[in-house]
């Protein structure tokens, strides 16, 4: 189990025109609910936002008979808080807590739904198979950061005095390739002790310049990957958001199909780019970074033996500024 936890943490890794407010973005109302297989534990979340500890219960009671835990402690992690807020009537409380078998696990509070394969990651399922995201905030261009004022204190570590941890605020832009939910830019801003509400901003950094997204996901951590601490607590109130000026979706893809083989590739990546002759073909890293580029005037052959091992994205751009993106990994 100590996998998945490494796992949802790792998923959790400008200038603007105009502001605008996410749904529920104030945490002024709430859903409650149960979780757990063998035993109910009440569970609360603000309307539309998502808390991980619902998922987390109902695993930890379904397999931990399977690894010696028959009765393990699990606990919520996100509450409704009415007194220690920065404007309205509410805030969400976001608490670190020890989970058996997990340790001190992180508290998530999220716009979108994690959803997780537990046989299948168990199985030796790499992370992009076996964790999905469903839902997020539709978006009409590109998020340029998202704000959001917080308060945060520090839990104990395994001495009995307050730790080093910190909180974090993540987003990441998403954009629908050839049916795939894909990635496109992401932010993240850590979290820091505070005794009052202080408003912090992830600024997004895009792969590429062109614009073209349809879905934000924000996440919210009570604790990072190192220093984690029990009963660390963050306050989140009045998230806001804000767009690159003067971009809407743009994601047109060309009549024929530029097609890029194999995928994943080893040592060549080829490119049949038949009608689409005189095109711009990039390719881009996870950070953004440009590492490989070829006008296309047919069949291409794009040289990667050089390049690491992962998750790569491209581009191709039309003269008539159609555009065409994908990903491809590349394994050996």
């Amino acid at each position: 189990m100590k996998k998945i936890y490494f796992l949802l943490l790792s998923l959790i890794a400008g200038s603007c025109a105009f502001a605008q407010t996410v749904p529920n973005a104030g945490m002024e109302t709430w859903r409650t609910g149960t979780s757990g297989s063998t035993t109910s534990i009440d569970i609360q979340a603000p309307t539309q936002w998502y808390g991980l500890d619902s998922t987390v219960i109902a695993l930890l009671q379904e397999f931990g008979p399977l690894i010696g835990h028959p009765s393990p402690q699990v606990s919520a992690q996100v509450f409704e808080e009415s007194t220690i807020i920065h404007g309205g009537d509410h805030s969400a409380k976001v608490m670190t807590m020890f989970e058996d078998t997990l340790g001190n696990f992180a508290g998530l509070l999220s716009n979108s739904v994690v959803n997780i394969d537990v046989a299948a990651l168990m199985g030796g399922a790499s992370a992009a198979s076996a964790v999905t995201f469903t839902g997020g905030t539709p978006i009409a261009g590109r998020v340029a950061s998202v704000s959001a004022w917080v308060r945060y204190t520090p839990g104990k570590d395994s001495t009995g005095t307050v730790g080093l941890d910190s909180g974090s605020l993540t987003v990441n832009v998403f954009s629908t390739i050839h049916g795939i939910d894909s990635m496109i830019g992401t932010g993240i801003v850590n979290i820091g002790q505070s005794s009052s509400f202080h408003q912090v901003t992830a600024n997004v950094v895009y792969i590429d310049s062109l614009d073209g997204a349809d879905t934000v996901r924000i996440l919210f951590a009570s604790s990072g990957q190192s220093d984690i601490s029990d009963s660390s607590t963050l306050y989140v109130d009045d998230v806001t958001m804000t767009y690159v000026p003067g971009l809407s979706v743009k994601n047109v893809v060309a009549s024929n199909e530029v097609k890029v083989y194999p995928n994943p590739a080893s040592e060549t990546l080829y490119i049949n780019a038949k009608g689409n002759e005189g095109a711009d073909f990039t390719l881009f890293s996870v950070n953004g970074q440009v590492v490989g580029t070829k006008v296309l005037n047919g069949n291409e052959a794009v040289d990667v033996s050089f390049l690491p091992d992962g998750l790569y994205f491209y581009t191709v751009t039309g003269k008539d500024n159609t555009v065409q993106r994908g990903k491809v990994s590349i394994a050996r």
